[in-house]
């Protein structure tokens, strides 16, 4: 079981952290192929309503194949 972290860093200095299952990483993968990106991509993969919004959003963990992923940074621009 792939075991998924993602970090978000606010623009008022505070951090939110969850864990996600390996179904995040699928669903990333196709936004990504549609051609979202940045606050398109976050908005549509986790969420739009922030209290102070995100400045980055950084996904990390282990891959459902056992292979620890390279943080994947998405600014929020």
């Amino acid at each position: 079981m792939s075991n998924v972290t993602v970090s978000v860093r606010l623009v008022d200095g505070g951090l939110q952290e969850w864990q996600e299952g390996p179904d995040l990483l699928v669903r990333l993968q196709n936004l990504r192929r549609r051609g979202l990106e940045g606050k398109q991509l976050i908005h549509e993969l986790l969420t739009d309503d922030w209290a102070a919004p995100p400045r980055v959003v950084i996904i990390s963990g282990v891959a459902p194949d056992g292979q620890r992923l390279e943080d994947i940074l998405i600014p929020y621009v």
